[in-house]
C-alpha cells in the first residue's frame, strides 16, 4: 500500500480542481483547500491492524474505523482557523441519499465540500491497492462513481469529477500518442 501522504496529495488535488468546475470559489474554495488534506487525520486513533486489515471488518472495527471522521473533527476543531474544514472532515463520509456515517446527513444537509472530498476520496481508494482489494482502472472506477452517482454520491459532483479525470488524461494520452 502506498503511503498515506500520496492519497492526501491526490484527494487534495483532485478536490480543488473538482470544487472549481462546480464553480466554488473564494472563501468556500479555500474551506475545501483546508478540509482536503485533514480528511482522514482521525484515523491516527485507529488502529493499523483495523486500518491493514486484508479482510471484511467485523461490527465492532467498522465502527471504530467509522469513528475516524467525528475524532478527525475535533483534532481539526481543536484550532480556531479550521473551524469551518471540521464540519467538513466530520461530514466526509456521509453519503447523498443519507446511509452514511457518522450523522446520516443527506442531499445538500451535507457541505459541498464533503460531497466533493468523498467522491475524490472514493476514487483514490479503487484505484490504489489496499489490503482488502486489488485496484481498479481508471475507467472502471469512474464507472463505478457513476453507477453510485444519486446514491452514495452527489451526481453533480460526480458529473465535475470525471470531467475533470477526463480533461488531465487527454493531454497525458495525446502526448504518449506523439
Amino acid at each position: 500500500m502506498r503511503a498515506d501522504r500520496f492519497h492526501l496529495l491526490d484527494v487534495s488535488e483532485r478536490a480543488v480542481a473538482v470544487g472549481r468546475a462546480l464553480g466554488i470559489d473564494g472563501g468556500e474554495l479555500e474551506l475545501l483547500r483546508d478540509a482536503a488534506p485533514l480528511h482522514d487525520i482521525g484515523k491516527i486513533a485507529v488502529p493499523e491492524a483495523i486500518i491493514a486489515k486484508p479482510g471484511t471488518l467485523d461490527d465492532e472495527e467498522r465502527q471504530f474505523m467509522g469513528s475516524h471522521t467525528e475524532i478527525g473533527e475535533r483534532i481539526v476543531g481543536s484550532a480556531p482557523v479550521l473551524q469551518g474544514a471540521a464540519a467538513i472532515v466530520r461530514a466526509g463520509h456521509e453519503r447523498w441519499d443519507g446511509g452514511g456515517y457518522p450523522d446520516g446527513s443527506s442531499g445538500d444537509e451535507i457541505p459541498v465540500a464533503a460531497r466533493t472530498v468523498f467522491v475524490c476520496d472514493a476514487f483514490d481508494a479503487m484505484t490504489t491497492p489496499r489490503p482488502y482489494a486489488r485496484p481498479k482502472s481508471t475507467d472502471d472506477a469512474l464507472e463505478e462513481l457513476r453507477e453510485c452517482a444519486g446514491g452514495q454520491f452527489e451526481p453533480q459532483v460526480v458529473e465535475a469529477f470525471c470531467a475533470v479525470v477526463e480533461e488531465t488524461r487527454a493531454p497525458a494520452e495525446t502526448l504518449a500518442a506523439a
